[in-house]
């Protein structure tokens, strides 16, 4: 016998009840359900702190080169 596994974890999060209803009605307002909402605030928020590491790697890599950092 074979077991599928699924690609996909559950997460449970603690939310105070003001962050929830803020995030309630940000996922209303875009047409999502909540989890998907959620899903991809946090799929954003760690491709941004992927892509951040990568530009901190590779100005270390480069240490002859002037470095300058431009913040949003």
């Amino acid at each position: 016998m074979t077991a599928a596994f699924s690609a996909q974890k559950k997460l449970s999060l603690k939310i105070d009840a003001p962050l929830y209803s803020f995030l309630e009605k940000q996922a209303d307002e875009t047409g999502v359900g909540l989890n998907d909402f959620i899903e991809q605030l946090l799929t954003n928020a760690m491709d941004e702190w992927c892509e951040y590491c990568e530009t901190l790697r590779r100005l270390s890599s480069d240490e002859d080169a002037a470095k300058h950092i431009c913040l949003k």
